[in-house]
């Protein structure tokens, strides 16, 4: 396996454990960072909401107070107003008159205006009751005992909006937004108001509603359920779906309370002191965390692919390319021993201080071997110097030892002392021409220490001397 390979391969094994860590480290950490993000983005819908909830009380209102400086409707002449103080189911019939009728059209127009508004109505303070439509049952009933009559003539001059309360004749639950009427004297002689139903504020609520997945619950500032998917928790406590969680629900301006597999993330309305919460199920949290995963996955898997590949391309120009290149100059010199080979130096840092310490080893060893080739060719010169020069002096002996005998028979012939010198001189020529013999005894052992070591054989150099005479 080559050193790319195991570097891609070394990538592989790193990408692999990356995903895995991720796969298993994100979900739990994710858990909280999503919950935070849902009821982040929960929380700026329930504003939304509250938002236009406002607006529509605060236009109800705004439209109240404008009727009630309506010049029909400050009338004080009221005596001929309906009044149902005495009214029987069975026996009553309408009469209505010129007053009241401008009075109801008037109120037909405003509530044919405002589709979320059920009714519009009138009580006065002799018991008269004038409303936009009339009622489902007409049964007995006195406009000064009901809670938004009350509530307006307690704080004249005010536009107020009561709580929740039950219609006489229908199953509707109503909030209404009443003014009392004032005269001149500041005395109350009766009060206009508008009802909005339960069900028209849901309706409203999941016009304006941008969640997805949640269901709205909203609740007004006691915990009492004003509009829910589910109408049978409509007008009950809160505590029924919230349990021991309830207290912090109304005390707590918001926040995310879990329950039994669900989120509630929950929103205190500034202006109407009303609780709006969204309630959403826990695998929606499940879901988003798997897209975030899936998300992250294809990002670190993009991210991994281009780094790696980026990472390839430098590791394989800066170092595994000028080691490869190495490792092919080198075995290219084993092989052939051919050492006048090119040696890029490429890369930096430590490869291109390995292939510069390279090329100057490969240098030094082509520099021994031309030094060992002169040397070899000096000594090989040599040999054949001191083979000429071995050879010229055995030849010198015989050629001094021939004459030197003639000169020692003469000599042994001559009368008396005559001859004596000249032996002598001879004895010690012939002692020189014995010494350069041993000499070159000698010289045969210094060819077998040469054969021996350094594979240098004159024999080889005299059977060369031969050819070339031959050859000649």
């Amino acid at each position: 396996m080559d050193l790319k390979t195991k570097v891609i391969f070394l990538y592989l094994i790193i990408a692999v454990i990356v995903l895995i860590l991720v796969g298993v480290v994100l979900p739990s950490s994710l858990e909280k960072q999503n919950l935070d993000t849902i009821s982040d983005i929960s929380i700026r819908e329930l504003k939304y909401i509250d938002f236009s909830l406002t607006n529509l009380i605060s236009e109800a209102k705004y439209d109240i107070n404008e009727l009630s400086v309506k010049d029909v409707v400050q009338t004080r002449d009221d005596s001929d107003f309906t009044s149902f103080l005495n009214a029987s189911e069975d026996t009553f019939e309408y009469s209505i008159g010129e007053k009241e009728q401008d009075i109801i059209d008037l109120m037909l127009e405003y509530q044919t205006t405002h589709p979320y508004v059920n009714s519009v109505y009138m009580g006065r303070e002799n018991g008269t009751f004038v409303r936009s439509q009339e009622r489902a049952r007409n049964t007995a009933y006195d406009p000064r005992e009901r809670p938004w009559y009350i509530l307006a003539k307690e704080n004249p001059g005010e536009v107020m909006v009561t709580e929740p309360y039950s219609s006489v004749t229908t199953p509707d639950i109503n909030l209404g937004v009443v003014k009392a009427l004032v005269d001149q004297d500041g005395e109350v002689y009766g009060v206009i108001g508008a009802d909005i139903t339960l069900e028209k504020l849901r309706e409203y609520i999941n016009s304006i509603n941008t969640v997805e997945e949640g269901d709205i619950i909203l609740t007004d500032s006691n915990g009492i359920i004003l509009a829910y998917r589910n109408s049978s928790y409509l007008f009950t406590d809160i505590e029924g779906i919230l349990q021991n969680y309830t207290p912090a629900f109304l005390n707590e301006e918001q926040g995310v309370i879990f329950l039994d597999g669900d989120y509630l993330v929950y929103y205190t309305s500034p202006e109407l002191g009303w609780k709006i919460g969204e309630i959403f199920p826990a695998e929606y949290i499940n879901q988003k965390i798997n897209e975030s995963i899936v998300k992250i996955l294809v990002y670190v898997i993009i991210t991994l692919i281009l780094l790696s590949a980026l990472t390839l391309l430098t590791l394989n120009y800066t170092i595994i390319k000028p080691i490869s290149d190495l490792t092919a100059v080198s075995r290219k010199i084993a092989e052939t021993g051919d050492l006048d080979q090119k040696i890029d130096v490429k890369g930096t840092g430590e490869i291109e201080s390995l292939a510069r310490s390279f090329k100057a080893m490969v240098d030094r060893i082509e520099t021994d071997e031309i030094e060992r080739l002169e040397m070899e060719r000096q000594i090989a010169n040599a040999v054949v110097q001191i083979e000429e020069n071995m050879g010229q002096l055995a030849i010198l002996n015989d050629e001094i030892r021939n004459p030197l005998t003639i000169i020692v028979a003469n000599a042994e012939m001559a009368p008396g002392e005559n001859g004596e010198p000249i032996l002598n001189q001879a004895y010690e020529i012939d002692r020189i021409v014995r010494q350069l013999d041993r000499e070159w005894l000698s010289s045969e052992k210094v060819w077998s220490f040469l054969r021996r070591y350094y594979g240098i054989d004159h024999r080889k150099n005299d059977e060369g001397k031969k050819e070339d005479e031959d050859s000649k």
